[in-house]
């Protein structure tokens, strides 16, 4: 069943991969073939020489005292246990370094086995001392000590020369990097009205040090949200987990400007360097170049291959083009319909007064592109717009990263994935600093390959862009999509502990509550969001949380209050389809799909709406209409991308459909199809508790009562409690009303009912903690 609509808008839309069972398999036979050669007499070859190599005893007794067997046994054994780990410990929500912990304990215990190997062995007595060789004794134990002191030290070597490579096993992630965050430089001119330009100059010099071989940039969205704020310089560089912050002011007085730029020292909060630059604004990209090239310098880097001059990015000479594309930046930031409009208008101002710009035509792209989902321009003139402004940024310069970036973003809008990935792909390989492009690419592989495989580009733009909202929303879904309750929660904690009154956070973090069964939190923050902001977001949180708690009267009132406030009229039509189809008014929903179907331009609306028709005619016993819409809008979903889940709920109706029209042969085909699909979402790391409730519909009416049994167990101990709304969806209202599941689900019932009662009087509830106790390093 579709869940209401997802508020927190990304662009575009909406792991550590394990060896392969023939590695295993190779090592293996390498291993047995290793066997065979060690029981070999190399007698013969001792012959040809006149004297035995010194080295000969010592070898004979590390096979007599089968410490080569042991090497190969512990070498498949330690494998074999890294490849388990890395597949069970995160299904199992471990924190993210365990899985090194293990390889770094395999490393490590390899010459503890190694000497227990030397001195002991086992036998059908059990373990006994080995005992010395008959002859020589003397000298292969001093040859033999020798050698085992070697492999043992060597071992070490190795260790140490592994954690040292790893930097930040055990301490902050990139702890032996040189790493800096670039905070918005003040604007101090009399008049106050060149924030823009202060806060250009910043961004910059931000893009100058990226291009820096072994410098570590925070992104622009992370080091920027500490604007206007007096923090500590040290407790910024702790949530932005770097080394140096670079500070200044700029006072901009007609064509003059002076820039004070101060490079902190994070430890300790005293400054490394300072300096004072005053120019004519026509000189202004030279101040950017020296103030990089002097922060270089006192971060005392081996800059291999980087020219004397660091390069900026901004590709004009044109200070009033550059100037447009400043303030068309600050705009583009801030993500509002309003404000992507007036940015869109700054960025074609800026590629008129320079058509050589490279950069401004990007920003005109991501302006458009955006605007398709922030905005109410059409995804069909946002991607024909979009495509000419980014084939300009690429003729004019071919390595521009945002421009590759900007590409995926356009492709993955177009439905093409496999365009998308190659481009963003391109665009890190330029620039592996740029945290938009991984997070595209995360979005990519969403829907490609799931959330295991975005994960890892989440992280990564994570690392870059640590308090970037969209990145954390992201990261925190796929978490969350994994059965990662925990991390989810700790990823959205850590940046409510810097934002205040972003609703997008609060509905994120209201619906986290609500998918793992924590009715009574996720009221509480949806409640509090209202007190926050006045956008209806959080009043549409609200609405779907009343919804899972059957309390279908207060659930209508909040989607009222959010119809009159929300700018995305299809999060709320959503939501009021889930609350009509729980209270079984059929008709309702039918007028709702309808008339999105006939007056949105969006096509993933329209193709939803149909979705909607087809569910609505099952319910209401019109198979033959409904059946049809559904395969219909099914098709098209798929270059949308669905959740698992949803599609599970749709495949359900769409065999029950079947069945109520005596086609038992497409019902069977349909529920094959349900279970192969959920299948390969398990295998791509979704485990929900709604997919285990799906999961056992599908096996009800397939006539698989034991496995339905097992999965709706399995929901439930994972946090499911949406059972009301499900209640009325036909194919699950049969199934949970068996005498057998309704009896096991009566603990649940008396909880939700519970969570209801507490949840009764909003103005009562407790405000929501400001942070959570955060476990092991989140950076």
């Amino acid at each position: 069943m579709p869940r209401g609509g997802a508020v927190a808008t990304t662009e575009g839309s909406q792991n550590k991969t394990a060896g392969t069972p023939g590695t295993a398999r190779y090592l293996y036979n390498e291993t047995r073939s290793y066997f065979t050669m060690a029981d070999v007499d190399h007698s013969d070859i001792s012959m040809n020489s006149s004297k035995e190599s010194v080295l000969s005893p010592m070898v004979r007794d590390l096979k007599r005292r089968k410490v080569f067997r042991v090497i190969a046994a512990y070498g498949v054994i330690a494998w074999l246990l890294i490849e388990v780990s890395s597949v069970v410990l995160p299904a199992l929500r471990a924190p993210d370094w365990t899985v090194t912990a293990v390889v770094v304990a395999a490393m490590a215990g390899f010459p503890i086995t190694l000497l227990l190997a030397w001195v002991f062995d086992l036998t059908p007595r059990g373990v006994v001392r080995t005992a010395p060789a008959p002859e020589r004794a003397s000298e292969v134990h001093k040859v033999a000590r020798v050698g085992i002191d070697l492999i043992v030290i060597g071992v070490l070597l190795a260790i140490i020369a592994y954690l040292v490579a790893q930097q930040g096993i055990f301490g902050p992630q990139g702890a032996g990097q040189q790493s800096i965050a670039v905070l918005p430089f003040v604007d101090v001119s009399e008049a106050g009205d060149n924030e823009y330009f202060s806060d250009g100059i910043s961004e910059e010099l931000l893009n100058s040090l990226v291009g820096i071989d072994g410098l570590r940039v925070a992104a622009r969205t992370s080091s920027f949200a500490f604007k206007g704020r007096q923090e500590d310089v040290r407790a910024i560089g702790e949530k932005l987990n770097v080394q140096t912050v670079l500070e200044g002011s700029v006072r901009r007085a007609g064509d003059q400007v002076r820039i004070t730029a101060n490079l902190i020292d994070v430890n300790d909060g005293f400054p490394i360097w300072s300096a004072t630059y005053n120019r004519r604004l026509d000189d202004i990209f030279a101040i950017q170049d020296e103030i990089a090239r002097s922060i270089v310098e006192a971060l005392r880097l081996e800059l291999v291959g980087v020219s004397p001059g660091v390069r900026g990015v901004a590709a004009t000479q044109d200070i009033k083009a550059y100037d447009l594309y400043l303030l068309g930046r600050h705009h583009w930031h801030e993500r509002t319909p309003a404000s992507l409009r007036r940015a869109l208008d700054l960025f074609q101002q800026a590629v008129k007064t320079d058509p050589g710009f490279a950069l401004a035509y990007t920003g005109l792209a991501d302006t458009y592109l955006l605007l398709d989902g922030y905005g109410d321009m059409e995804s069909s003139e946002a991607v024909a717009k979009a495509e000419p402004a980014v084939a300009r940024a690429l003729a004019l310069d071919e390595d521009l990263a945002e421009a590759y970036a900007s590409l995926g973003l356009l492709r993955f809008n177009q439905g093409d994935s496999t365009a998308a990935e190659l481009a963003l792909r391109s665009a890190i390989n330029l620039n592996p600093n740029y945290s938009m492009a991984h997070m595209w690419l995360g979005l990519v592989l969403d829907q490609t390959t799931g959330p295991l495989a975005s994960m890892e580009e989440y992280r990564r733009a994570r690392q870059v862009d640590p308090l970037h909202p969209v990145v954390n929303r992201n990261l925190a879904r796929a978490y969350a999509s994994t059965g990662r309750y925990d991390d989810a929660e700790r990823v959205l904690m850590a940046v409510r502990d810097v934002e205040r009154g972003d609703s997008a956070l609060i509905f994120e973090l209201s619906q986290l509550h609500r998918s793992y069964g924590r009715l009574d939190e996720a009221a509480r923050w949806a409640f509090w969001g209202t007190q926050e902001a006045s956008d209806g977001v959080s009043e549409l949180a609200l609405a779907l949380t009343m919804i899972s708690l059957g309390d279908f009267e207060r659930a209508e009132d909040f989607l009222n209050r959010a119809e009159g406030m929300i700018g995305d009229k299809m999060n709320v039509a959503a939501a009021r389809m889930n609350l009509f189809l729980a209270q079984g008014r059929f008709d309702e929903i039918k007028g709702i799909a309808g008339s999105l179907r006939a007056d949105s331009g969006q096509e993933k609306e329209k193709v939803g709406a149909l979705m909607w028709r087809g569910i609505a005619d099952i319910a209401a016993g019109e198979p033959a209409t409904g059946t049809a819409l559904l395969e219909e809008s099914l098709a098209a979903l798929g270059e949308f991308g669905m959740s698992p889940e949803d599609r599970l709920g749709v495949l359900a109706m769409l065999a029950l459909g079947y069945r109520e029209l005596g086609d038992e042969t497409r019902s069977a085909d349909v529920l094959i199809r349900a279970a192969q699909e959920a299948r390969s979402a398990r295998d791509a790391g979704w485990n929900t508790p709604g997919l285990s409730a799906w999961e056992a519909v599908v096996h009800y009416m397939d006539n698989r009562f034991d496995e339905a049994r097992a999965r709706i167990q399995t929901a439930m101990e994972q946090g499911w409690r949406d059972y009301i709304p499900l209640a009325q969806f036909p194919p699950a209202g049969e199934f949970l009303s068996q005498p057998e599941i309704n009896v096991a689900m009566e603990p649940l019932r008396d909880e939700v009912a519970a969570m209801g009662d507490a949840v009764r009087d909003l103005e009562n509830l407790p405000a929501p903690p400001d942070k959570i106790k955060m476990v092991g390093n989140s950076r």
